[in-house]
């Protein structure tokens, strides 16, 4: 049988409530708790990890779990192959804690800058310098950690960006001589930006070697490496942080998934309002891994609560609203500067994974803000003409039309009929018989209540 039902009061509220419980699980980030390492009678074996990417939330996920797994597998020597422009400072620090958590249980950390052409510039600089040894290969580089600080008062950037100079310059001092290397030349990169190629760094004993290999692999045999050694990448999570860290996509994301529980809230299944949520809690962990500030994210959700008000509302107007509120609440991501740590943060020289929001990501924002307004408005007529249409699958529109019987019937049981050409489920206080003309008495529920017509 066909029947055209609308969503129920029951189904709408099951949604509004898996909506909240998703906000309020995501609305700050998740909080991971390092593994206990165990007890190693030997230390001899190798680990080594290989990272070719931006400094992120993500990256920082991977050497943390590239040091807990080192450790679990008691390698008391792990190789990172290093390839980066640097990027978030918070991140960098992250990373370096790892670092040095690795090197307190005892173990051997080395970074190679590899292969050939490869680079460690900022927030990457500082990652290698607290290692205990650095090793290039030809035509490799590393330095350039200048400092660029965001959300500086105005007319205080002179003094603001030379007391940061100055705290990261001696940060990387720090670094660098509690690895025997020299301090005066690693503070040169933070001071006035300088690189090194390979041949100036081991000259200057900013590194402690270099390896005359072209490729990866002739870097690993090099520092004893033994050749089955696998080389371990960022996995699906720490790319999936990474991706989810950057503003840009975490915000297009949130009003993504506003517009799916939007449009499921038209819809008679809960398909899209579970997808919708699943959406907007990633959006939320991603926003709370960057460290986006709370008056930020709470006027995001207020636009989305703005959206779905259109529901009740219409014309649009609360729609539109909800999307300038939100689109406030995504600038104001870049407005302040994420959550900082107690210690100072480099963020590299060159354009960092989510240093601002693109013209790209400003068109599809808007875009994607003026199609949720305009959905909003098609929806809800289209939901109105719905409403409006005449219920002829309806079984109370039956009641006085004539159908025949395609079953036996007892008094008081069950049998079906065809009326108006569909099969309906029939009850008769009298016996009826397969072929028998049949009327519509009644309806209750599903079931048609029928008499005989009598010929």
């Amino acid at each position: 049988m066909r029947e055209w039902r609308a969503a129920s009061f029951g189904m709408r509220k099951f949604r509004a409530l898996l909506l909240i419980a998703f906000l309020a699980a995501f609305a700050l980030p998740l909080v991971a708790s390092h593994a206990q390492t165990q007890s190693c009678a030997s230390k001899s074996t190798y680990y080594v990890a290989s990272l070719n990417a931006d400094i992120d939330p993500g990256t920082a996920d991977f050497m943390s779990t590239t040091v807990s797994s080192a450790e679990a597998a008691c390698a008391g020597h792990l190789v990172f192959v290093l390839v980066t422009n640097g990027g978030d400072g918070a991140s960098m620090e992250s990373m370096i804690s790892s670092i040095e958590s690795y090197q307190q249980w005892g173990g051997n950390f080395s970074t190679v800058v590899a292969p050939q052409g490869s680079y460690a510039f900022s927030a990457g600089s500082y990652i290698a310098e607290s290692s205990n040894g650095i090793y290039m290969e030809p035509a490799t580089t590393i330095g350039s950690a200048t400092p660029i600080v965001s959300g500086i008062p105005t007319g205080e950037e002179n003094s603001t960006m030379t007391k940061d100079i100055d705290a990261f310059a001696s940060y990387m001092g720090t670094l660098t001589q509690s690895n025997g290397r020299n301090n005066t030349a690693t503070e040169l990169m933070v001071t006035h930006g300088v690189s090194y190629p390979d041949a100036l760094a081991l000259q200057e004993h900013v590194i402690n070697g270099i390896i005359n290999s072209a490729t990866v692999q002739g870097a690993l045999t090099y520092l004893g490496v033994p050749a089955n050694t696998p080389v371990n990448t960022p996995g699906i999570r720490s790319s999936l942080i990474s991706v989810l860290s950057n503003p840009n996509v975490s915000g297009l994301l949130f009003l993504l998934g506003v517009f799916a529980v939007l449009a499921d809230i038209y819809h008679p299944t809960i398909i899209l309002s579970v997808v919708g949520v699943a959406i907007i809690a990633a959006a939320l962990f991603g926003l709370g891994v960057f460290g986006a500030s709370p008056l930020a994210v709470i006027l995001m959700i207020i636009g989305a609560a703005f959206i779905f008000l259109e529901v009740k509302t219409a014309h649009g107007i609360s729609a539109a609203v909800g999307v300038v509120i939100f689109i406030i609440g995504f600038l104001l991501v870049f407005q302040f500067p994420a959550a900082a740590s107690s210690a100072p943060t480099p963020v590299q020289q060159q354009p960092a994974t989510f240093t601002g929001a693109t013209d790209i990501t400003y068109g599809l924002l808007v875009g994607l803000g003026a199609l949720i307004v305009i959905a909003s408005i098609y929806l809800r007529s289209i939901r109105d003409a719905l409403r409006r249409r005449p219920k002829v699958n309806e079984p109370s529109v039956l009641v006085g039309r004539e159908g025949k019987m395609e079953s036996d019937l007892q008094a008081g049981g069950r049998g079906v009929a065809m009326v108006a050409s569909e099969e309906w489920s029939v009850t008769s206080a009298e016996d009826l018989q397969r072929g028998d003309a049949i009327r519509v008495k009644g309806v209750s529920g599903q079931t048609l209540t029928v008499e005989k017509v009598q010929q």
